[in-house]
């Protein structure tokens, strides 16, 4: 912190990519590369080079500018912004220059940028308002989001006058893509119809549109997903493929007839977002290094990844099918759809239309030779039968299912009428997940959490006196991205014996956690706010309730160990 003062004290002395390896968001030797590269390219400017090299990102630059430049950081939301203000310049204005007056007083205006040395706009936003700038600055993909659903508000409340739907639909789109939302939600109300995007696990208000061209925007999107629009009286299924700017993005749409009209909800499949490896999934190392060593590395079997909707299996999934993709191992897949492209593996989509659904499709997985089936999910008994008589027969099965945790996928399988000792035989691994918020790093503070919540989490009064807990304070929820809880059960002759007789789950949750070792998906997120990754809050909220007989000394010497394995 000392180190912090002294560095804002004297950041007015550094070049740019001085102060930002003087911040530690660079080292050294990644500086004298892109001092090397700007050498080449006169005129440009070291933080978008860093940028641009994928060293840094918008929001530790705009740090660091705001540091140089002593201009501070705002956190600024859409409700924030007085529209009157800046209804009174262009759209085309505000996204060039990436800057709004968003708040004035008699005197002064407060102006919003991510670039405060474009003096010629500021210069233009203090004569059309005749008033003193002051600037407050923001990262660029903060500037790029806010404008954006500048734009939307002022569409929406133009709507009823004769706006072109399309250009609503495109803007909604656009906004989602901007705001890396992964739902888009369209529900209509008594009056209007409210816009909501999912961010990061939490549905955000967005807009509303009018109820007389909400109608008309449920159309297009329809029209678009290839829906019948002369029917709203029944729920419809549909897929859009478009370039949005220069992303290509899936959505997966759905409509629900409700008292005042057809709710739709798209689900948001960027295609830009790129393979992860199973090193960048957030899973902690211990976990990590067994659930490569003892559930990937075996032969044969099964192995699930299960969790609710929007938990991110996909994104492990496919993680764990490039860990396993050798030239010497052949893999196929059956999903719905293909969401990611692996170079080396063959994947298959399912298309009803033409024929390809997923049960004549899993007939023929098996006769071609496989050495690892990897199914999209497990949606029946009949895919589960599937999966478990493929690991019999040799092969390894990766699939996803739709359950709270681990043990809920041993109960679920056996409720679906998979014999036990079948389970107990070609079950490897079962691995549960959520996904958390992380903190904001640039707003993150240490505070006292709620005593009872933190009670119930898992944490005693000793912990809470001994340990220093975080939190972010912008305005808005504090957060910043994600990252993943994992419960990883790999199965022994224990828990083996514990199905095949039939225990209650919480009997089969005792003796995994006593004989593997098993942290359950809210001891996970325990260890993530002692390493000051989220909030005790958070892991509340999203953590399904465990009983749990350990300590905080417990799990963090589990972990332990794991690491040093």
């Amino acid at each position: 912190m000392k180190k912090r003062r002294l560095l804002r004290a004297r950041a007015q002395n550094f070049l740019i990519g001085e102060l930002i390896c003087e911040l530690g968001f660079i080292d050294l030797e990644s500086l004298r590369l892109a001092e090397k590269e700007l050498s080449k390219s006169p005129g440009s400017r070291m933080g978008e080079l860093l940028i641009k090299m994928n060293l840094i990102n918008d929001r530790e630059l705009a740090q660091a500018l705001s540091e140089q430049l002593n201009k501070p950081l705002a956190h600024i939301d859409i409700d924030m912004i007085d529209k009157n203000i800046t209804g009174k310049f262009s759209n085309k204005f505000l996204r060039q220059n990436l800057i709004i007056p968003y708040e004035e007083n008699k005197a002064h205006v407060l102006v919003l940028t991510s670039d405060p040395l474009n003096n010629r706009a500021i210069q233009e936003v203090e004569e059309q308002l005749k008033k003193s700038a002051t600037i407050f600055m923001a990262a660029e993909s903060t500037m790029v989001s806010l404008i954006e659903k500048l734009t939307l508000t002022k569409q929406g409340n133009e709507s009823s006058e004769g706006q072109h739907i399309s250009e609503i639909v495109d803007s909604v789109l656009l906004a989602a893509i901007r705001d890396n939302a992964s739902d888009i939600h369209l529900e209509p109300l008594m009056d209007l119809m409210r816009v909501r995007f999912r961010m990061d696990g939490v549905l955000i208000h967005k807009m509303d549109i009018p109820r007389e061209a909400s109608k008309r925007v449920v159309t297009r999107l329809k029209i678009l997903s290839e829906m019948d629009i002369s029917d709203t009286r029944t729920h419809q299924d549909g897929r859009i493929s478009q370039v949005i700017g220069d992303i290509e993005v899936d959505f997966r749409v759905s409509t629900y007839v409700t008292i005042y009209g057809e709710n739709l909800v798209m689900r948001v499949l960027r295609r830009d977002g790129g393979l992860k490896s199973i090193e960048q999934i957030h899973m902690d190392r211990g976990i990590l290094e067994r659930f490569k060593h003892d559930a990937l590395d075996v032969p044969t079997g099964v192995i699930i990844i299960t969790g609710p909707t929007g938990s991110g299996k996909t994104t492990t999934l496919y993680s764990a099918v490039d860990y396993l993709n050798r030239p010497t191992t052949k893999i196929i897949t059956l999903e719905d759809p293909v969401e990611y492209v692996i170079d080396g593996i063959m994947q298959c989509s399912v298309d009803e239309n033409v024929g390809r659904s997923f049960s004549e499709s899993l007939k023929s997985v098996v006769r071609q030779d496989p050495d690892i089936i990897v199914l999209g999910e497990i949606r029946d008994t009949n895919s589960a039968s599937v999966a478990v008589q493929a690991a019999l027969t040799g092969h390894k099965v990766l699939t996803t299912f739709h359950t709270e945790d681990s043990i809920g996928g041993l109960l679920r399988l056996i409720d679906m009428g998979v014999e036990t000792f079948l389970i107990s035989s070609t079950v490897v691994s079962i691995l549960a997940q959520r996904l958390i918020r992380t903190i904001c790093p640039d707003c993150r503070q240490p505070y006292m959490p709620n005593k009872r919540i933190a009670h119930l989490v898992g944490f005693d009064d000793e912990t809470l006196r001994n340990h220093t807990f975080y939190r972010g304070t912008c305005y808005g929820t504090g957060y910043h991205g994600r990252t993943a809880l994992h419960e990883l059960l790999v199965l022994n002759e224990a828990v083996r014996s514990a199905i095949i007789a039939q225990e209650p789950s919480h009997v089969v949750r005792k003796i995994s956690c006593e004989s593997t070792d098993l942290l359950s998906l809210m001891e996970n997120g325990l260890y993530k706010v002692l390493e000051g990754e989220t909030t005790i809050e958070e892991v509340y909220r999203i953590a399904p309730r465990a009983v749990s007989s350990r300590s905080v000394a417990d799990i963090i010497r589990i972990m332990g160990d794991e690491n040093e394995r």
